[in-house]
Protein backbone atom coordinates (compact mmCIF):
# COMPACT_ATOMS: atom_id res chain seq x y z
CA UNK A 1 0.00 0.00 0.00
CA UNK A 2 1.36 3.79 -0.69
CA UNK A 3 0.38 4.91 2.55
CA UNK A 4 -0.57 8.64 1.43
CA UNK A 5 -3.01 9.53 4.18
CA UNK A 6 -2.11 10.12 7.81
CA UNK A 7 -1.76 6.53 9.97
CA UNK A 8 -5.97 5.67 11.56
CA UNK A 9 -6.49 6.33 15.12
CA UNK A 10 -10.43 4.94 15.02
CA UNK A 11 -10.86 2.08 13.40
CA UNK A 12 -15.05 2.93 13.30
CA UNK A 13 -14.90 6.21 12.23
CA UNK A 14 -11.68 6.98 10.32
CA UNK A 15 -10.91 3.43 8.63
CA UNK A 16 -8.41 3.13 5.37
CA UNK A 17 -7.62 0.07 3.70
CA UNK A 18 -3.98 1.59 2.75
CA UNK A 19 -3.10 2.06 6.08
CA UNK A 20 -0.32 -0.15 7.42
CA UNK A 21 -1.86 -1.66 10.47
CA UNK A 22 -4.57 -3.04 7.94
CA UNK A 23 -2.68 -4.05 5.17
CA UNK A 24 -0.50 -6.14 7.13
CA UNK A 25 -3.47 -7.76 9.27
CA UNK A 26 -7.36 -6.86 9.07
CA UNK A 27 -9.07 -9.58 10.79
CA UNK A 28 -9.13 -8.17 14.53
CA UNK A 29 -9.98 -5.27 13.16
CA UNK A 30 -13.17 -6.56 11.40
CA UNK A 31 -13.71 -8.88 14.35
CA UNK A 32 -13.71 -5.36 16.65
CA UNK A 33 -15.98 -3.37 14.16
CA UNK A 34 -18.35 -6.26 13.81
CA UNK A 35 -18.53 -6.82 17.80
CA UNK A 36 -19.67 -3.05 17.87
CA UNK A 37 -22.78 -1.43 18.25
CA UNK A 38 -22.55 -0.39 14.80
CA UNK A 39 -21.00 -3.15 12.55
CA UNK A 40 -21.43 -0.85 9.29
CA UNK A 41 -19.06 1.88 10.11
CA UNK A 42 -18.06 5.21 7.78
CA UNK A 43 -15.00 7.24 7.11
CA UNK A 44 -14.95 11.03 5.42
CA UNK A 45 -11.53 9.37 3.47
CA UNK A 46 -12.31 9.07 -0.04
CA UNK A 47 -14.96 11.52 -0.54
CA UNK A 48 -17.04 9.58 1.88
CA UNK A 49 -16.76 5.66 2.35
CA UNK A 50 -18.62 3.14 4.18
CA UNK A 51 -17.79 -0.44 5.02
CA UNK A 52 -20.14 -3.32 6.11
CA UNK A 53 -18.46 -6.20 7.89
CA UNK A 54 -21.15 -8.71 8.75
CA UNK A 55 -21.73 -11.30 6.24
CA UNK A 56 -25.56 -10.63 5.35
CA UNK A 57 -24.84 -6.96 5.73
CA UNK A 58 -22.52 -7.70 2.51
CA UNK A 59 -24.77 -10.12 1.07
CA UNK A 60 -27.79 -7.60 1.19
CA UNK A 61 -26.10 -4.57 -0.38
CA UNK A 62 -24.84 -7.16 -3.30
CA UNK A 63 -28.14 -8.26 -3.99
CA UNK A 64 -29.69 -4.80 -3.68
CA UNK A 65 -29.30 -3.46 -7.59
CA UNK A 66 -32.17 -0.73 -6.86
CA UNK A 67 -30.39 1.19 -4.21
CA UNK A 68 -26.46 0.16 -4.76
CA UNK A 69 -24.48 0.47 -8.29
CA UNK A 70 -21.18 -1.44 -9.19
CA UNK A 71 -19.79 1.10 -11.22
CA UNK A 72 -16.98 1.51 -9.16
CA UNK A 73 -15.16 -1.94 -7.67
CA UNK A 74 -12.20 -0.26 -5.99
CA UNK A 75 -12.46 2.64 -3.33
CA UNK A 76 -9.82 5.66 -4.63
CA UNK A 77 -9.77 9.53 -4.75
CA UNK A 78 -11.41 9.40 -7.94
CA UNK A 79 -15.14 9.00 -8.56
CA UNK A 80 -16.41 6.28 -11.41
CA UNK A 81 -15.27 7.54 -15.18
CA UNK A 82 -17.76 5.20 -16.72
CA UNK A 83 -21.50 5.26 -15.71
CA UNK A 84 -23.54 2.75 -14.83
CA UNK A 85 -24.88 0.62 -16.61
CA UNK A 86 -21.76 -0.77 -18.19
CA UNK A 87 -19.06 0.71 -15.72
CA UNK A 88 -15.37 1.18 -16.64
CA UNK A 89 -14.27 -2.90 -16.13
CA UNK A 90 -17.60 -4.98 -17.18
CA UNK A 91 -18.54 -6.84 -16.22
CA UNK A 92 -17.30 -6.18 -12.56
CA UNK A 93 -18.68 -2.69 -13.00
CA UNK A 94 -21.62 -3.46 -14.49
CA UNK A 95 -25.51 -2.63 -12.77
CA UNK A 96 -28.27 -5.05 -14.66
CA UNK A 97 -29.52 -6.03 -16.76
CA UNK A 98 -26.76 -5.06 -18.85
CA UNK A 99 -23.67 -7.00 -15.95
CA UNK A 100 -25.58 -10.42 -17.46
CA UNK A 101 -25.15 -10.11 -21.12
CA UNK A 102 -21.71 -8.54 -20.51
CA UNK A 103 -20.63 -11.66 -17.82
CA UNK A 104 -22.63 -14.08 -20.57
CA UNK A 105 -20.60 -12.67 -23.53
CA UNK A 106 -17.48 -14.07 -21.17
CA UNK A 107 -18.08 -17.63 -20.59
CA UNK A 108 -16.92 -19.27 -23.25
CA UNK A 109 -13.50 -18.16 -22.80
CA UNK A 110 -13.56 -19.51 -19.40
CA UNK A 111 -15.22 -23.11 -19.96
CA UNK A 112 -13.73 -26.04 -18.79
CA UNK A 113 -12.83 -27.12 -22.41
CA UNK A 114 -11.43 -23.45 -22.89
CA UNK A 115 -9.49 -23.85 -19.37
CA UNK A 116 -8.03 -27.46 -20.06
CA UNK A 117 -6.88 -26.24 -23.46
CA UNK A 118 -4.49 -24.06 -21.46
CA UNK A 119 -3.08 -26.69 -18.54
CA UNK A 120 -0.21 -27.73 -20.96
CA UNK A 121 1.07 -24.29 -21.34
CA UNK A 122 0.68 -23.86 -17.85
CA UNK A 123 1.90 -26.61 -16.01
CA UNK A 124 5.27 -26.24 -18.52
CA UNK A 125 5.83 -22.94 -17.51
CA UNK A 126 5.29 -23.76 -13.65
CA UNK A 127 7.84 -26.57 -14.34
CA UNK A 128 9.88 -24.26 -16.12
CA UNK A 129 9.94 -21.93 -13.15
CA UNK A 130 10.47 -24.76 -10.01
CA UNK A 131 13.70 -25.98 -12.19
CA UNK A 132 14.88 -22.72 -12.07
CA UNK A 133 15.07 -22.50 -8.65
CA UNK A 134 17.03 -25.57 -7.78
CA UNK A 135 20.13 -24.93 -5.94
CA UNK A 136 18.62 -22.20 -3.76
CA UNK A 137 19.16 -21.86 -0.63
CA UNK A 138 16.37 -19.11 0.09
CA UNK A 139 13.38 -18.52 -2.80
CA UNK A 140 11.09 -15.96 -2.62
CA UNK A 141 7.82 -18.09 -3.10
CA UNK A 142 6.10 -14.87 -4.18
CA UNK A 143 8.42 -13.11 -6.24
CA UNK A 144 10.07 -15.74 -7.75
CA UNK A 145 7.46 -18.16 -8.66
CA UNK A 146 4.19 -17.02 -7.78
CA UNK A 147 3.76 -13.72 -9.72
CA UNK A 148 5.37 -14.84 -13.13
CA UNK A 149 2.33 -17.92 -13.20
CA UNK A 150 -0.72 -15.24 -13.74
CA UNK A 151 1.13 -12.96 -16.30
CA UNK A 152 2.25 -15.37 -18.61
CA UNK A 153 -0.90 -17.10 -18.62
CA UNK A 154 -3.20 -13.89 -18.96
CA UNK A 155 -0.91 -12.94 -21.98
CA UNK A 156 -1.36 -15.68 -23.72
CA UNK A 157 -5.53 -15.60 -23.15
CA UNK A 158 -5.49 -11.99 -24.56
CA UNK A 159 -2.71 -12.64 -27.02
CA UNK A 160 -0.16 -10.01 -25.28
CA UNK A 161 3.80 -10.52 -25.56
CA UNK A 162 4.77 -12.23 -22.65
CA UNK A 163 8.15 -10.09 -22.94
CA UNK A 164 5.42 -7.41 -21.07
CA UNK A 165 5.58 -8.82 -17.92
CA UNK A 166 6.92 -5.49 -15.92
CA UNK A 167 4.47 -3.37 -17.87
CA UNK A 168 1.52 -5.64 -16.60
CA UNK A 169 2.92 -5.21 -12.91
CA UNK A 170 3.19 -1.94 -12.93
CA UNK A 171 -0.35 -1.34 -14.56
CA UNK A 172 -1.76 -3.75 -11.71
CA UNK A 173 0.68 -1.53 -8.99
CA UNK A 174 -1.46 1.38 -10.42
CA UNK A 175 -4.88 0.02 -10.34
CA UNK A 176 -4.85 -1.73 -7.12
CA UNK A 177 -2.49 -0.74 -4.67
CA UNK A 178 -2.03 2.95 -5.65
CA UNK A 179 -5.55 4.03 -4.36
CA UNK A 180 -4.87 6.86 -2.28
CA UNK A 181 -2.37 9.41 -4.49
CA UNK A 182 -4.34 12.16 -5.43
CA UNK A 183 -7.09 11.75 -8.64
CA UNK A 184 -4.84 13.58 -10.97
CA UNK A 185 -1.64 11.45 -10.07
CA UNK A 186 -4.17 8.22 -10.27
CA UNK A 187 -5.18 9.40 -13.80
CA UNK A 188 -1.80 9.84 -15.04
CA UNK A 189 -0.58 6.26 -13.87
CA UNK A 190 -3.62 5.02 -15.96
CA UNK A 191 -2.23 6.46 -19.08
CA UNK A 192 0.13 3.86 -19.34
CA UNK A 193 -2.76 1.43 -19.45
CA UNK A 194 -5.00 3.16 -21.80
CA UNK A 195 -2.35 3.51 -24.19
CA UNK A 196 -0.82 0.22 -23.79
CA UNK A 197 -4.58 -1.53 -24.45
CA UNK A 198 -4.81 0.81 -27.62
CA UNK A 199 -1.86 -0.48 -28.81
CA UNK A 200 -3.05 -4.02 -28.17
CA UNK A 201 -6.16 -3.15 -30.38
CA UNK A 202 -4.40 -1.27 -32.62
CA UNK A 203 -2.45 -4.38 -33.53
CA UNK A 204 -5.18 -6.67 -33.55
CA UNK A 205 -7.20 -5.07 -35.82
CA UNK A 206 -4.24 -5.10 -38.11
CA UNK A 207 -3.20 -8.87 -37.39
CA UNK A 208 -5.77 -10.52 -36.26
CA UNK A 209 -5.42 -13.85 -34.02
CA UNK A 210 -7.28 -16.13 -32.56
CA UNK A 211 -7.13 -15.09 -28.80
CA UNK A 212 -9.25 -13.26 -25.88
CA UNK A 213 -8.47 -9.31 -27.61
CA UNK A 214 -9.97 -10.69 -31.21
CA UNK A 215 -13.01 -12.27 -29.55
CA UNK A 216 -13.93 -9.26 -27.85
CA UNK A 217 -13.18 -7.26 -30.91
CA UNK A 218 -15.79 -9.37 -32.83
CA UNK A 219 -18.27 -9.82 -30.24
CA UNK A 220 -21.51 -8.39 -30.35
CA UNK A 221 -24.61 -7.09 -27.33
CA UNK A 222 -27.79 -6.87 -28.20
CA UNK A 223 -26.97 -7.14 -31.90
CA UNK A 224 -24.52 -4.28 -31.76
CA UNK A 225 -20.59 -4.42 -31.50
CA UNK A 226 -18.79 -3.69 -27.71
CA UNK A 227 -17.96 0.16 -27.76
CA UNK A 228 -14.63 1.03 -27.59
CA UNK A 229 -14.61 1.36 -23.83
CA UNK A 230 -16.58 -1.92 -23.05
CA UNK A 231 -13.39 -3.64 -25.08
CA UNK A 232 -10.49 -1.72 -23.50
CA UNK A 233 -12.90 -2.25 -19.99
CA UNK A 234 -12.78 -5.80 -20.29
CA UNK A 235 -9.36 -6.26 -21.57
CA UNK A 236 -8.04 -4.09 -18.19
CA UNK A 237 -10.45 -6.28 -16.05
CA UNK A 238 -8.93 -9.35 -17.38
CA UNK A 239 -5.49 -7.82 -17.20
CA UNK A 240 -5.17 -6.13 -13.60
CA UNK A 241 -7.94 -8.70 -11.92
CA UNK A 242 -6.68 -11.89 -13.85
CA UNK A 243 -3.30 -11.45 -12.69
CA UNK A 244 -3.50 -10.13 -8.91
CA UNK A 245 -6.18 -11.58 -7.48
CA UNK A 246 -4.25 -15.38 -8.77
CA UNK A 247 -1.08 -14.43 -7.93
CA UNK A 248 -2.06 -13.23 -4.50
CA UNK A 249 -4.25 -16.96 -4.04
CA UNK A 250 -1.09 -18.88 -5.40
CA UNK A 251 1.20 -16.73 -2.87
CA UNK A 252 -1.26 -16.84 0.12
CA UNK A 253 -1.58 -20.79 -0.32
CA UNK A 254 2.14 -21.69 -0.52
CA UNK A 255 2.89 -19.20 2.68
CA UNK A 256 -0.11 -20.84 4.33
CA UNK A 257 1.45 -24.78 3.50
CA UNK A 258 4.54 -23.26 4.57
CA UNK A 259 3.38 -22.07 8.04
CA UNK A 260 1.07 -25.13 8.53
CA UNK A 261 2.75 -28.49 8.05
CA UNK A 262 0.29 -30.35 8.83
CA UNK A 263 -1.12 -29.60 6.14
CA UNK A 264 1.76 -31.36 3.98
CA UNK A 265 1.36 -34.68 5.63
CA UNK A 266 0.97 -37.17 3.00
CA UNK A 267 2.93 -35.20 0.35
CA UNK A 268 4.52 -36.22 -1.73
CA UNK A 269 3.15 -39.46 -1.92
CA UNK A 270 6.54 -41.34 -2.44
CA UNK A 271 9.30 -39.69 -1.08
CA UNK A 272 11.38 -42.60 -2.64
CA UNK A 273 11.16 -41.91 -6.44
CA UNK A 274 9.91 -38.39 -6.07
CA UNK A 275 12.83 -35.73 -5.14
CA UNK A 276 12.04 -31.93 -5.33
CA UNK A 277 12.53 -30.44 -8.07
CA UNK A 278 12.98 -33.58 -9.91
CA UNK A 279 9.29 -34.49 -11.23
CA UNK A 280 9.47 -36.42 -14.33
CA UNK A 281 9.82 -40.09 -12.61
CA UNK A 282 6.07 -39.37 -11.02
CA UNK A 283 3.89 -37.82 -13.35
CA UNK A 284 1.82 -35.09 -13.15
CA UNK A 285 2.11 -33.02 -9.70
CA UNK A 286 -0.07 -30.64 -8.19
CA UNK A 287 1.38 -27.11 -7.68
Amino acid sequence: MAGNHPPVTDWTTDFDHTDEVWAADPYPIWADIRASECPVVHSDRYGGVWLPTRHEDVSAIAYDTEHFSSQSPIVTEGRPMMPAPQGVAPPISSDPPFHHDARRLLLPAFSPKAVEELEPFTRQFCNDLLDQLEGKDVVDAAADYAQHIPVQVIAKMLGFPPEDADIFRTIIHNALESVDLPVEKRLENFGLLDGYLRNQIEDHIANPRDDLTNYLLSAEMGGEPLNEEHVGGTMALLLIAGIDTTWSGIGASLWHLAKTPSDRDGWPPSPSCCRWPSRSSCGPTPR
